[in-house]
């Protein structure tokens, strides 16, 4: 197998000790299982802009960049050849820093090691048999495994959420189906909350992209389809720590007494009661095995 050019110079350096497998290329890296002093990880090759399909990031990267200084900000903004570079250099960082960031707060994603060039180095996700993990796209469930995934991604994206960021481009092509549980890759479309006038509308995005998968395994879930916008008030508030599931709505204004709560908490009611009449999902069930002719290509 050729070796990328990143990958040979880290060879070449000594990070790391050899190219094992390619496995998988997406619209903006492709990804190649190393071993790096005896233990086997996932090196992240972004490729070149011009390579990428993924280039709409306008309401992605609003609100970064607010500590450089003028000079770097308007070359960015005028996408001059420097100011492209700039933003290149950012978009790579970007996913190294929120996998610190979700990684030290508890999420379950990836754990970033160093970026090197254009060469994201961090933890290979395995499954129960070491191999790596597949994809949430490529399994089927029963009703009782897509309510129990739904809660496990929900709480997870919640606990991002409280890092200030959100994913940018959550499906379930970027929701691996590891030994440790549901585990989220590709963040360098991650969203910074603070100054990004689209926070909200892409966190419900997100959401409601999971949302939709799942109840392919129970329709119920679909009660859960604008979560995101509950849990965005909830940030809002400062109460992300009452929320423990998808049905809780957004916080009650103190204006709105005890008394009837409008709306979104009949709604959010409702929720919880077609929830405790469904089959209670077991903590342990195992997910049915891949389902060959679901693939497709997968999203990096």
């Amino acid at each position: 197998m050729s070796q990328p050019d990143g990958l040979t110079h880290l060879v070449e350096e000594g990070i790391i000790d050899a190219l094992r497998a390619r496995l998988m290329s997406g619209k903006e890296a492709t990804v190649y299982v190393v071993e790096r002093d005896g233990h086997l990880g996932a090196a992240k090759v972004y490729k070149a802009r011009d390579e990428r399909t993924f280039k709409r990031t306008a309401s992605y990267v609003e609100g970064r960049n607010q500590t450089r200084n003028s000079r770097d900000r308007r070359a960015m903004h005028k996408k001059s050849a420097y100011g492209r570079g700039l933003l290149e250099d950012d978009w790579q960082s970007m996913e190294l820093r929120a996998l610190q960031a979700a990684h030290a707060a508890g999420v379950r994603v990836p754990e970033p090691y160093l970026l090197y060039e254009n060469v994201l180095l961090m933890e290979l996700v395995v499954d129960e048999r070491g191999a790596p993990a597949s994809r949430l796209a490529d399994f089927t469930f029963t009703a009782e495994q897509a309510q129990r995934l739904h809660q496990e991604i929900f709480l997870e994206v919640k606990t991002l959420l409280g890092t200030g960021r959100i994913h940018g481009d959550l499906s379930a092509y970027n929701v691996l189906m590891a030994a440790k549980g549901p585990t989220i890759i590709d963040l360098p479309q991650v969203v910074e909350v603070a100054g990004n006038n689209n926070a909200r509308q892409i966190l419900r995005r997100d959401l409601r992209n999971l949302t939709e998968h799942l109840a392919r395994f129970d329709a119920r879930l679909l009660r859960f389809a604008d979560c995101g916008d509950g849990l965005y008030h909830h940030l809002l508030r400062g109460t992300l720590d009452l929320v423990t599931g998808p049905e809780a709505g957004a916080p009650v204004a103190r204006g709105d007494g005890g008394g009837g709560g409008g709306r979104r908490r009949r709604d959010a009611e409702r929720g919880r009661a077609g929830r405790d009449k469904g089959p209670t999902a077991s903590a342990g069930a195992p997910a049915v095995a891949p389902d060959p002719r679901r693939r497709r290509p997968a999203r990096t």
